[in-house]
């Protein structure tokens, strides 16, 4: 028999998990770990923060599902991978701390034969000073954030129906954000909100982004086949833009979220801010700070982690000798369980990682 562990069980893991039970013979085993009770389905949270959607909407509990199809469900969060075991224990396993209030900071460990990583992103509010839910600005990178965001967008629409403007900005809160599309999604949301509570002339929309340009998305744009041409993103976005009345400031890393202030600088070098009465400013990511440690104890998370904390997917678990002046004598490389047999022994004391993070 082998074990399959998968850390985390949002979009990545909980389908891993799903064909990993249904391709795997019964004899091998399957097991799930995740600081969450309920599943979301992240991309709807815009829907939420608009509140078209409830939070129960777009999400269901794990435990049931994991329990129906024979699933061992752990809740709690991944500390440390030991890829090589340690000292008196030949197996490789993972160091868990539960967040299940039952078992609220218990610590255990999980002995694995294959591992995937599907952890995905921490939310790096921290990055900008003022950023977040805590802070000053809203988000809608999690259902309990998109529902606390609707309540703060309706209270910004009532004050417009009693006459009173309103600033409302919208956009990415760090220069080295990568979900911009989120960004974008909501913005274009509130904005047909708006129209359709009757207030929009009564809103000014703005903009504030990384990107260095409309249509950008933070990965060059799109050259989109329309009527028998072929136009950049960037013609459409700001055509959109300017027939919705939507202004935009981009190529911004925000220095500041304030209590209704928000500051900015460009890749110009240029300074700017905006005042504001809504401010909905998604953050940067990093990993979820996992940590890994070989047999004698030795730290050796710069080996599968980049500095931002993401695992290396490329395959290969001895990074870059070259850059301490040795010559490579090789390459430890992971490996793929072979779902027809999956048949490696337990007994084995050295077995490799697989990363399906993202």
């Amino acid at each position: 028999m082998s074990r399959v562990l998968i850390l985390g069980a949002g979009i990545a893991g909980h389908t891993a998990a799903m064909h990993a039970r249904h391709r795997l013979p019964s004899h091998h085993e399957v097991v799930v770990v995740s600081p969450n009770s309920q599943w979301n389905w992240i991309p709807s949270n815009i829907w939420v923060g608009t509140g078209y959607m409830k939070p129960e909407q777009v999400t269901f509990p794990l435990a049931p599902v994991y329990q129906k199809l024979g699933i061992p469900f752990h809740q709690a969060r991944a500390v440390s991978i030991h890829p090589e075991g340690s000292d008196g224990r030949t197996s490789p396993y993972v160091t868990i701390e539960y967040t299940a209030p039952d078992k609220l900071g218990q610590v255990a460990q999980l002995d694995y034969d294959f591992l995937i990583n599907a952890t995905g992103p921490r939310l790096n509010f921290g990055a900008t000073k003022g950023l977040g839910p805590e802070a000053n600005s809203l988000s809608v990178c999690t259902y309990g954030h998109a529902s606390q965001t609707a309540a703060a967008l309706r209270q910004t629409i009532e004050r417009m129906k009693r006459g009173d403007p309103q600033t409302l900005l919208i956009g990415t809160g760090h220069g080295t954000c990568t979900c911009q599309g989120a960004a974008f999604e909501y913005l274009f949301n509130v904005e047909y909100e708006l129209r359709r509570q009757g207030v929009r002339d009564k809103a000014r929309l703005v903009w504030l982004s990384n990107e260095a340009e409309l249509g950008d998305f933070g990965m060059g744009g799109m050259f989109l086949r329309r009527g028998g041409y072929v136009t950049h993103s960037r013609v459409f976005a700001e055509s959109l833009f300017t027939e919705r009345g939507v202004e935009w400031i981009t190529g911004a890393h925000v220095k500041e979220v304030g209590a209704g202030e928000t500051t900015y600088e460009t890749l110009d070098g240029l300074e700017g801010s905006v005042t504001h009465d809504f401010a909905m400013l998604l953050p940067p990511f990093t990993g979820v700070g996992l940590r890994a440690i070989n047999r004698d104890g030795t730290d050796v998370t710069s080996d599968l982690f980049a500095p931002s904390q993401f695992m290396f997917v490329d395959g290969i678990t001895a990074r870059n000798p070259m850059r301490s002046g040795r010559r490579p004598t090789g390459r430890k490389r992971t490996r793929v369980p072979d779902t027809r047999t999956c048949s490696r022994s337990a007994s084995r004391s050295r077995r490799p990682t697989r990363s399906a993070s993202r």
